[in-house]
């Protein structure tokens, strides 16, 4: 049996290990990379889909709320709200789904003489960074005249940091705003 010459340099370069080699076969922890990339993805989407339905619940019943208030006001009545407290306080209460939406809900209702009189700036909302409420135009409903109202409101997301409560404005505690508004010709009186 022939003895093998060494090369002083070491193992011939076809025997040598190769690192690169070595890594790309190598397997474990694939899963968990797979995950760690994936899953914030997943999550952002999940937790987006739950923001942006649990947003359009407290929308949808902010609007049933003022259109049934807005009725009674249309029709009058003795039990009918006139003033901005008795609103708010009508609005909220129908509203259900909004934790204390008396302290963060505004009432605007102004008279509608003509077209130009409608609003083009943006609903005036409560900022919970302040104590102080801020000033609306409350003119209340006359007979036979168009009225405009608008009702904001200020809500805390579920998951402030994650998906789409990352992209809302908020106000300084970090609540995002929901207006809804309606016009209406009240009844003529008798």
């Amino acid at each position: 049996m022939a003895a093998r010459s060494r090369s002083p340099s070491g193992p011939s370069p076809s025997r040598r290990p190769c690192a690169l080699r070595r890594l790309c076969g190598e397997r474990r922890g694939s899963v968990a990379l797979e995950f760690a990339i994936v899953a914030p993805i997943f999550l952002a989407i999940v937790f987006s889909t739950l923001e942006a339905g649990w947003m359009m619940t407290q929308a949808t019943l902010l609007d049933r709320a003022l259109d049934i208030t807005v009725r009674e006001v249309r029709i009058g009545g003795p039990d009918a709200p006139t003033t901005e407290p008795q609103i708010r306080k009508a609005v909220c209460d129908r509203a259900m789904v909004i934790p204390g939406c008396e302290a963060v809900a505004t009432v605007e209702m102004r008279l509608v003489e003509k077209a130009s009189d409608f609003p083009t700036a943006a609903a005036t909302c409560v900022d919970r960074g302040t104590t102080a409420r801020p000033v609306t135009s409350f003119q209340s409903a006359a007979r036979a005249k168009i009225t405009f109202v608008r009702v904001c409101i200020v809500v805390d997301p579920i998951t402030p940091l994650m998906g789409l409560a990352l992209q809302l404005p908020k106000d300084a505690k970090g609540g995002y705003r929901l207006a809804t508004s309606s016009a209406f010709l009240s009844e003529p009186g008798t």
